[in-house]
């Protein structure tokens, strides 16, 4: 005799009553395990294509790196398709947050000297033109 999906139902009637969740929150609403809650959404939407859970939206990560976090329903029906990944965007947003690294990595491999402040000048208010190898890392250049 199979046994009965407590799991399952559990995280189905949490997604009925507070509606659209990912699986950090339905972990924190439940008290359960990640794995625990990851593995009972795995194994019914690979064996159940569709009928329990559905991905209705993804949500970008704040604060870490990595894919954007799929947001569960408890519906039935087809998967909201996975945004695509836009590698140059990635390299742009890498470049801005880590610039002032970069700068000094940069000034250490030519030999002179820079201070820590060298990448923190505002990529509008720079007096070079963008080369034709960063044309395409600036969102601002044309």
């Amino acid at each position: 005799m199979p046994v009965p999906p407590t799991t399952r139902d559990a995280i189905t009637a949490a997604l009925k009553e507070c509606g659209p969740m990912s699986v950090p929150e339905i972990c924190e609403h439940l008290g359960m395990a990640r794995n625990r809650v990851n593995t009972a959404i795995t194994t019914a939407r690979k064996n159940h294509p569709g009928r329990y859970f559905r991905i209705i939206r993804y949500r970008p990560q704040i604060g870490v790196s990595g894919r954007e976090t799929p947001i569960y329903s408890a519906s039935s029906g087809p998967d909201a398709p996975r945004p695509a990944f836009d590698k140059a965007q990635g390299r742009a947003d890498h470049y801005r947050r880590n610039r002032a690294r970069l700068a000094v990595e940069r000034y250490r491999r030519r030999g002179t000297s820079a201070s820590w402040l060298s990448g923190l000048v505002p990529m509008e208010r720079r007096a070079t033109q963008p080369t034709a190898r960063t044309r395409g890392l600036f969102s601002g250049a044309s």
